[in-house]
């Protein structure tokens, strides 16, 4: 576990590196950039989620369990 953590952390320390040789115009065009895909996946997925729940037929049904399928016995007791 140790070994893998000081690869994640060189890892890491590489990444940040690079991070920091950009130019700051070219750090806030990418900053920019993940930001807007980020909100574009953001806008995606609450419009679907909107587009699935208004449909009429997505309606949970909440009731009493009935009793337990015989199929679960039976494995309990076999089981035994």
């Amino acid at each position: 576990m140790k070994k893998f953590r000081i690869a994640v952390d060189r890892y890491i320390d590489s990444i940040e590196n690079h991070w920091k040789s950009l130019s700051s115009s070219r750090q806030r065009t990418l900053t920019k950039f993940f930001l807007g895909i980020y909100v574009l996946l953001t806008v995606l997925m609450i419009t679907y989620i909107w587009y699935e729940t208004s449909n009429g037929n997505n309606i949970l049904s909440i009731s009493h369990i009935q009793g337990i399928p015989q199929s679960i016995i039976n494995k309990v007791h076999q089981n035994e």
